[in-house]
């Protein structure tokens, strides 16, 4: 299914979580799933996708039919990492909560294409907004549960990861309380929870942004996260640039990864390819910077890979080459950086 602005669309795996919200409540999920025009053997496909317009009518119903206070909440007790495959687990292999929080606002759009995630620093804190767009509003009851399973599952994932009683230091919900439900609400999203508000938000402190989390494992993120890249690019023909990351990734360690060489991969002349990405806000170059900026970040997390190495990894013609670009997006040397991760400042 196309992934554009004119038909947007979820990942069909995470329907089931309101398919067993509305068992738990008591109802019949194949009636409304019936009347929304869908079947449950949709939801099972791996990499099966559903429209906006039909994900939303069919929570609609599910949430005005159970009639269930907190429905998106419940939701979000049946999200689990294999709900969101590939992604699920790089998630929950993130080395800090940055990272952690970076690939939701990266990655989102595998999980849905009528939403955003976003990663912005205020008052020292790091903010992670929710945002509909399109045609998802039209569905005032949709919105609230999918938003609703949304940050709880973000906050739920965060828990397992660092600890079982985080409690994000805000959460702002653009609708409203409902009347003797608030400690339900404090139970999945926090004490410091704020109805009515502006946004749809998590605040965490930036003091806990950068601490190791246990749970960290650099390779198996940075495996998943090539599986998501690649899935993304599949997905969305039209997005030039996650077509170009995905080829970085596939090509840097044979170090034949010119803008010629990609464009050449991606069947297109290099004019092509520049004006394509100069259509979408970026560059060659600054997509090169950046992938490898990544994966650096991610290989020296793993002790048994050495600095040269990783050099030849990203596509480095030497190892003064790669240091100095380390340098340049660090502010520190590989050496210093490496023995910073493994004392576990970094």
């Amino acid at each position: 299914m196309a992934n554009t602005l004119e038909r947007t669309s979820s990942y069909a795996a995470g329907a089931l979580a309101a398919y067993e919200t509305i068992r738990q409540c008591g109802n019949d999920p194949e009636s409304i799933l019936s009347d929304a025009g869908l079947n449950v053997s949709e939801f099972s496909v791996s990499g099966n996708r559903i429209d906006t317009d039909t994900f939303c009518s069919f929570i609609e119903l599910a949430y005005e039919r159970c009639g269930a206070p907190g429905f998106g909440l419940m939701a979000s007790e049946y999200i689990h990492p294999t709900t969101y495959n590939a992604l699920g687990f790089a998630l929950l292999s993130s080395s800090t909560l940055r990272s952690y929080i970076n690939r939701w606002e990266r990655y989102y759009s595998l999980i849905a294409t009528h939403a955003v995630m976003s990663v912005t620093e205020e008052r020292r804190h790091a903010v992670l907004e929710y945002r509909f767009f399109g045609s998802a509003e039209q569905y005032p009851g949709a919105a609230r549960v999918i938003r609703e399973c949304n940050l709880a599952t973000v906050i739920k994932f965060i828990r397992f990861m660092h600890r079982p009683d985080y409690q994000p230091a805000r959460v702002q919900l653009m609708h409203d309380a409902i009347h003797g439900q608030e400690r339900m609400y404090r139970k999945y999203l926090g004490e410091h929870l704020e109805f009515g508000s502006e946004r749809n938000a998590i605040w965490l402190d930036l003091d806990d942004l950068d601490k190791p989390l246990p749970a960290a494992n650099a390779e198996l993120a940075r495996q998943n996260d090539e599986v998501v890249v690649r899935f993304l690019a599949k997905m969305d023909r039209a997005n030039v640039p996650a077509q170009v990351r995905a080829k970085l990734i596939e090509l840097l360690p044979s170090g034949e990864c010119s803008k010629s060489q990609v464009a050449s991969a991606l069947y297109m002349s290099v004019r092509t390819l520049h004006n394509r990405l100069a259509k979408s806000g970026t560059n060659y170059q600054q997509l090169l910077d950046e992938t490898r900026h990544g994966l650096a970040e991610q290989y020296m997390r793993q002790a048994d890979i050495s600095v040269s190495e990783i050099a030849y990894l990203l596509g480095f013609s030497d190892c003064s080459n790669f240091s100095r670009a380390f340098q340049r997006w660090t502010e520190c040397s590989p050496s210093k950086y490496r023995q910073e991760v493994l004392a576990g400042s970094r």
